[in-house]
């Protein structure tokens, strides 16, 4: 399923989209007192820049006219002019500074949370690359405009205002004269804003296209190297990789084109006004300071006038960032709590499944009309071949997924009536494959949660006999853990992987072939620590070494969704039927 999410949108971008700003400003609400200071601090410096054409013309002026006084109060107010903005830039860099800064703290947390609170169909759509584009690239992208293109806009539309009536109050012909090649640069820039939207379109799918295979192929080195792919998925990236610099390319052929065409009209400006001042000037209507503060105005009217295109990219970019970050930031958690959610507190672990069905993709069912129980304190295991749904009927305890038919219920209520947040800290997975984070052991197992004492992280690895490694390690509890737990083994990671599931306590533990990864030894281990540990416990097993189940309470045998057979290892060998194949097929491969 396509969330829109992941994948990058065909359709046109609009040249601007006021409602997507709009909605940017409404996001920083909190930052407005600040951004607001930014902006008289950038007003007052960018009126004191302009005042500098006039006071130089004033200053002229008064040398050609001799008048030694006034030469003196206009030196010495140009140099407090040029003081005052020395002084107002800095701190107008700092504060705006500080407001994208927030800005980009706000978001990405914004985003991170929004992330953690999708369920497991959503990651199953959306490549880790794009998401990390963004939380990181994006919101950079929205940073810089704070930073650079929103404060140039309100800057240089001020400029070209204050520019433009200081040169009517020189002189109202001149300030025709000098906007008279305008129109040459309306139409210059909107043929070059329509080639730059097409390539920041294709320079932000090409950005997510890259992220995602390099964090596909980074997680999956090892198969890589193990297939030789390493040349072939190279030649891929290289492809990837030129695309991007063909787009960017294009992008500096644009503006090596655009920029020398503002250049050369800004020329040809000054060159007209020149011209047609002179005449005015000598024909005594314009004094020669009056004509010196023209043309600097006029050379000043294109820079930001230029600016402003060079901004519109920055806009361009903000818009497409803006367009994707709002795309995850407004899609729904479809793991809603009720308002007043049922107490989770004294959940004793009564599990039921009513005719539960479920579909990963519509038409093909993963459980079908599924129904048991699982009393509190009972050990029950599911087994079947591959692909029975034995992992899927945990995932629904755990509402990874939503959209199952029929009712799974806690202790006598569908799993609807209360917080997730709140039941799922009453139970505990141990995965098929363990995740381990980047830190210490003992903050892996107790996942920094200050309120699991340390001797409570000591007991479970005591418990299922990953303190002897732990304490040859360095370190011991202490000793670091590198991301994903690449400094481990995989049972090492398993083990610990126990410990931390354990260490919370929980009345409900789910076992996903959680001894899958350890080998014959240490299971046994395992085995023994559990048969103590389980009591008072719902356990729910999902296991495709069956040796492992023997000792259950209870087994429930799927096949293609649908439970088939029911009850303990010698009940369910006496039948004949699927368990007791897989059990002689196991034993047989084993032998």
């Amino acid at each position: 399923m396509n969330t829109g999410v992941g994948t990058e949108s065909e359709k046109a971008m609009p040249a601007f989209d006021g409602a997507l700003i709009l909605r940017l400003l409404r996001r920083a609400r909190p930052l407005w007192p600040g951004l607001g200071l930014a902006a008289l601090l950038l007003l007052a410096a960018s009126f004191l820049e302009q005042a500098k054409p006039a006071l130089t013309g004033k200053l002229i002026d008064s040398v050609v006219g001799g008048d030694p006084a006034a030469t003196e109060r206009t030196l010495q107010s140009w140099l407090l002019c040029v003081g005052a903005v020395l002084l107002v830039r800095p701190f107008q860099t700092f504060w705006i500074s500080r407001v994208g800064q927030n800005f980009t703290l706000e978001l990405r947390t914004a985003l991170f949370r929004k992330i953690h609170a999708q369920p497991f169909g959503f990651l199953d759509t959306q490549p880790v690359g794009a998401l990390m584009t963004r939380v990181v690239y994006d919101v950079e992208t929205l940073e810089d405009f704070f930073n650079s293109g929103l404060t140039a806009i309100f800057a240089d539309v001020f400029t070209v205002a204050v520019i433009f009536w200081a040169l009517l109050r020189i002189d109202g012909r001149l300030a025709l004269v000098s906007v008279c090649l305008m129109p040459l640069l309306v139409w210059a820039t909107a043929a070059f804003r329509k080639r730059n939207r097409e390539n920041f379109r294709k320079l932000r799918r090409n950005n997510a296209e890259m992220n995602a295979f390099l964090s596909e192929n980074v997680a999956g080195m090892a198969t890589v190297q193990a297939f030789n792919r390493e040349r072939r998925n190279a030649t891929k990236f290289d492809a990837i990789n030129s695309a991007s610099l063909g787009i960017l390319l294009e992008q500096i052929r644009l503006n090596a084109f655009f920029q020398p065409l503002v250049e050369l009209l800004a020329a040809l400006t000054t060159g007209v006004l020149l011209w047609y001042g002179g005449l005015r000037a000598f024909a005594g209507v314009l004094t020669l300071g009056s004509l010196v503060a023209a043309l600097m105005y006029v050379q000043r009217l294109y820079e930001p006038l230029k600016d402003l295109t060079e901004v519109y990219g920055s806009l361009q970019s903000a818009m497409a960032s803006a367009e994707r970050v709002f795309a995850l930031l407004d899609r729904e958690e479809e793991v809603e709590d009720p308002e007043t959610p049922a107490s989770a507190d004294s959940i004793r672990g009564a599990i039921e499944f009513r005719a539960v069905s479920f579909a990963y993709v519509p038409g093909r069912p993963a459980l079908r009309a599924l129904s048991f129980r699982a009393d509190p304190g009972e050990h029950v295991a599911v087994v079947g071949p591959s692909g029975a749904g034995k992992t899927t009927l945990i995932h629904l305890l755990l509402r990874f997924y939503s959209g199952a038919e029929g009712s799974i219920l806690l202790d006598g209520r569908p799993l609807e009536e209360y917080s997730r947040k709140q039941y799922l800290r009453r139970f505990a997975l141990v995965p098929q494959e363990p995740f381990l984070f980047s830190g210490s052991i003992l903050e892996n197992i107790r996942l920094s949660d200050p309120t699991v004492p340390r001797e409570r992280v000591e007991w479970a690895c005591a418990q299922v006999r990953a303190d002897r490694f732990v304490a040859r390690m360095a370190g011991g509890f202490d000793a670091p853990v590198v991301e994903g737990g690449a400094n481990l083994s995989t049972g090492q990671k398993q083990l610990l992987s126990f410990a931390r599931a354990l260490a919370f306590d929980p009345a409900v533990l789910l076992l996903d072939e959680a001894t899958a990864s350890v080998d014959t030894e240490t299971e046994a281990e395992i085995q023994a620590a559990l048969k103590a540990l389980l009591k008072g416990r719902t356990t729910l097993s999902v296991a495709h070494r069956l040796s492992t189940v023997r000792d259950a309470d209870r087994i429930l045998v799927l096949k293609d969704g649908a439970l088939v057979e029911e009850g303990r290892h010698a009940e369910l060998m006496a039948k004949g039927g699927l368990y007791r194949g897989l059990v002689e097929l196991q034993f047989r491969d084993h032998a």
